[in-house]
């Protein structure tokens, strides 16, 4: 397959664009479907309101509920240096999509060949055609095909010759601001993981693998998993209470315990590299190697650096009481 062909991504597997159509030009279609397109980083209140919405008018005219998502984030192929990290893994996405109400889940690979596709053949070939939508529902904000020309006044232009009717979407206001995904990462940056949580409703959460830090923990009687998380935004550093859990999407948890964890550097011993490290409560074992997710729950203080290692320790141990007591009200 060519380096830059438009792939879908379905249930894992990649189709190239050449495999979408039939022998004779036919477009392999879906059934009919009430489609919403976009990045949907996060799934948060405002799309979960987005899907419910068009759960309900696809119910009543007998369609497939089709959610359109994209990866990587287009920034990253435009302005890389621009491109927000993610709030969620791509697997996580698609559940969180399907528990939000899609019945199909497609990922478009954006490339550069999607990059130079006019909006016009988007809405056609993708939208229309690909994915049969009869409902489409689009925000005032969308934007979509070369140089992000498309938008809803286009989509409304092109529908009646498809027969397709587009939807308005709504925003939906917290503290007196829409929801967005970049506002969820705004917060989660600044460490402000409370209110995060209240418009992802649920627990924001880091995914990575347990690799071996320094051993540091150990040695002064908090041993830790140190969590390599790549393309998800970080929490900004400082000490939090949360979840350790080990879980695949859409199944229940296969171990979970609460933990007290730390993101920084460590300025007391001296440490330059940013670090994820979670000390599991009144639990021992072995972690190494293991994937695991990391759902913060609350800020508990910002990092600081202390005068010798015994009054970090016996932070350490205020946190740690501190957690437990937090998470025994939040279970």
């Amino acid at each position: 397959m060519p380096a830059n062909a438009i792939t879908l991504t379905v249930r894992g597997e990649s189709v190239s664009i050449g495999d979408l159509f039939k022998e004779g030009g036919q477009e392999l279609t879906h059934p009919p479907s009430a489609v919403a397109f976009g990045n949907f980083d996060g799934v948060h209140v405002g799309h979960r309101a987005l899907f419910a919405h068009l759960r309900e008018v696809a119910q009543e005219q007998h369609l497939r509920v089709t959610a359109l998502t994209f990866d990587p984030h287009p920034l990253q192929l435009l302005r890389p240096e621009l491109a927000p990290r993610a709030l969620d893994t791509l697997a996580w996405r698609r559940h969180w999509l399907e528990q939000a109400g899609a019945a199909h889940v497609e990922v478009l690979r954006f490339d550069q060949e999607l990059r130079l596709k006019s909006a016009e053949w988007f809405a056609e070939h993708i939208l229309f055609r690909r994915l049969n939508a009869k409902i489409l529902v689009v925000s005032d904000e969308s934007r979509f095909g070369h140089q992000g020309r498309g938008d809803r006044q286009l989509l409304e232009q092109m529908a009646p010759r498809f027969g397709v009717k587009i939807l308005r979407c709504e925003a939906v206001v917290r503290s007196g601001t829409p929801v967005s995904s970049s506002r969820i990462r705004r917060l989660v940056a600044a460490g402000e993981v409370t209110l995060a949580n209240e418009m992802l409703e649920r627990r924001f959460a880091l995914r990575g693998q347990v690799i071996h830090g320094d051993g540091r923990g150990r040695t002064i009687g908090f041993p830790t998993a140190n969590l390599a998380v790549d393309s998800q935004v970080h929490p900004a550093s400082g000490v939090y209470a949360g979840w350790l859990v080990r879980q695949l999407p859409g199944q229940p948890d296969q171990w979970r315990q609460p933990a007290v964890c730390n993101i920084g550097v460590r300025p007391t011993v001296d440490g330059t590299r940013h670090q994820i490290e979670a000390h599991v409560i009144d639990w021992q074992g072995d972690l190494y190697g293991q994937s695991l997710s990391l759902h913060i729950e609350q800020r508990l203080r910002g990092e600081r650096r202390f005068e010798s290692i015994e009054r970090l320790q016996e932070q350490i141990a205020r946190d740690r009481d501190r957690a437990q007591v937090i998470l025994a009200e939040t279970p």
